[in-house]
């Protein structure tokens, strides 16, 4: 399966005026939240469709984005957030929430995730390392993670669709979801979630619901 990957003059525009405004450095509670607001609705709306008992999350940074999660928590009905970040920062108390320092793309990390998730459902956003050889190994890693119907959210894919200098070579996020997605035809892009300025294109998928 091949997927068009093409984003319009427009929205290209609008994301970079959002950025030059620093609207993807936001707070939550006070603690850092690097994420555009419309996405963080998106977000929130994905999740609360899906209802995962357990949230992944690869790349907790300063913890606010576990904070934000885990303030719609019940309306979503997810019981815990596993975060995982290669750098112990300080985070807020979130209660529902554990914290692993290492890297995301080391097959021992994610085992400890594994053992958490259990059998649990469960949904995973990747926003770590952005470098596409990184990424594919989060998703190899990971993928396998999400349960039937579920979501699979792959932040930051501006940085191939702007072009960014650092990731011309070896590409991000996106590249990685182009050599992924054709092999996986059991997940598919969410509908009616994606932002029209949105600093992850192409990033809400879904893994189809299994066969009653």
């Amino acid at each position: 399966m091949n997927y068009d990957f093409s984003v319009g003059f427009w929205r290209k525009r609008g994301l970079k005026a959002a950025i030059d405004r620093k609207e993807d450095s936001q707070t939550w509670a006070g603690h850092s939240l690097r994420k555009l607001p419309a996405d963080c609705f998106a977000m929130q709306k994905l999740l609360c469709q899906c209802r995962p008992q357990v949230l992944v999350e690869l790349g907790s940074q300063y913890g606010g984005s576990a904070l934000f999660f885990a303030s719609f928590a019940r309306e979503a009905g997810m019981e815990a957030i596993v975060s995982v970040d290669v750098v112990d920062l300080p985070k807020p108390s979130v209660p529902i929430a554990t914290f692993i320092t290492g890297d995301s793309s080391a097959p021992e990390v994610a085992a400890k995730v594994k053992a958490l998730v259990g059998n649990r459902t469960c949904s995973v956003i990747v926003d770590s390392n952005h470098h596409a050889e990184h990424v594919d190994k989060e998703l190899a890693l990971y993928a396998p993670l999400v349960s039937p119907g579920q979501a699979l959210i792959m932040e930051d894919t501006l940085v191939d669709v702007l072009n960014f200098k650092k990731f011309r070579a070896e590409g991000g996020p996106l590249r990685s979801i182009g050599k992924y997605m054709p092999s996986h035809p059991d997940l598919e892009l969410a509908p009616g979630i994606e932002p029209y300025i949105t600093t992850n294109y192409f990033g809400y998928w879904i893994r189809k619901a299994s066969a009653p």
